[in-house]
């Protein structure tokens, strides 16, 4: 099975207008040929959880029903790789264009050293469902996975043995993520408003609560350089710039619906994933969040850019978006 998805358009000086034609005719046809009139779209109906580049050519996507999707041209293809397993993957982490992690339920944790050419299930000693996994570029050793009923991970020799973590209970943890470059400080969130942080520089051996300031579901935890954003059910959008003693409303969204993922560029360029294709945008260090509408009304889990121009995000019923303008602009991208 192949996917399909828009040609590369190299970035002059074309008319927004014109670029925007473009986008869409290529979302409807493969390389060199246009889609015929009355085409089905995407029949690939499982649901895609995470994606991840590691520069505008190569990247993964990993899905329910043990899939994993990988390409090598910045997407105008797409092919699937085998997993191992049928369980449904929840969240990668690459740390160079070889060596990468997925992790899923029933505690599955699989790695390849071989940009996806074949994976292997490593030993998690869990049998929860596992939700997010961090690992610093161009480290191999050092990692975290949480998932639920409290479970925290760590590695610190590239998953060759995995040692749980203490945190706050049984609540699902959703998401982990550390400063760049920093494997001291870092932050997991999860349900009820949960918010866990570690600064002890004992890497993540203890980990403390922080007051959120809100009891809704926590999906997506963030670092930009400079803050931390924490993204979640019903609009709830929070950042700190003082390691989470305190914890404020991010303003201007008048999003309600739930927050799926959330991911910055830099301090200045972000993203966030919601329902009904929703993405939000920033371009102004969150000061102010614009809706961006995406030709789905699919529920989006997760975005990734790779520059603060070219970007992807992906979500339920195999729905694959791609950009070329920090997100103003989203092309469908189908099966063939």
């Amino acid at each position: 099975m192949m996917i399909s998805v828009f040609r590369r358009i190299r970035r002059g000086r074309m008319p927004v207008l014109a670029t925007a034609a473009l986008l869409i005719t290529a979302a409807c046809a493969g390389p060199g040929e246009m889609m015929p009139e009355g085409a089905p779209e995407n029949r690939f109906a499982e649901r895609l959880n995470d994606v991840q580049f590691m520069n505008p050519s190569e990247g993964w996507i990993v899905g329910n029903n043990g899939t994993i999707l990988h390409t090598r041209n910045g997407g105008a293809t797409w092919a699937p790789e085998s997993s191992g397993t049928t369980q449904n993957l929840n969240a990668l982490r690459f740390v160079d264009s070889n060596t990468g992690w997925v992790v899923g339920d029933d505690g599955v944790i699989l790695q390849t050293v071989n940009s996806g050419l074949g994976w292997v299930r490593q030993s998690s000693g869990a049998s929860n469902r596992l939700n997010s996994v961090f690992f610093q570029k161009n480290d191999t050793n050092i990692g975290w996975v949480v998932g639920d009923g409290g479970t925290i991970l760590h590695t610190s020799n590239g998953g060759f043995s995995w040692v749980a973590q203490v945190g706050a209970g049984s609540r699902s943890l959703r998401d982990v993520v550390f400063k760049n470059g920093d494997l001291d400080h870092g932050w997991i969130v999860g349900d009820d408003g949960l918010i866990l942080y570690t600064d002890t520089g004992t890497r993540g051996a203890l980990w403390n609560s922080q007051l959120s300031g809100t009891a809704r579901r926590l999906n997506a935890v963030a670092w930009d350089g400079s803050a931390a954003w924490v993204a979640g059910e019903g609009g709830a959008l929070f950042s700190t710039t003082n390691n989470g003693i305190s914890w404020l409303r991010g303003s201007q969204t008048t999003a309600t619906g739930a927050l799926t993922d959330i991911q910055f560029y830099n301090s200045k360029f972000g993203w966030i994933t919601s329902e009904a294709g929703l993405v939000l945008q920033t371009v102004n260090k969150g000061d102010l969040w614009v809706a961006r509408t995406t030709r789905t009304d699919a529920t989006l889990q997760a975005v990734y850019f790779i520059n603060d121009k070219t970007g992807w995000a992906v979500g339920d019923n195999g729905t694959i978006l791609a950009t070329l303008d920090g997100g103003i602009f989203w092309v469908k991208q189908f099966i063939r």
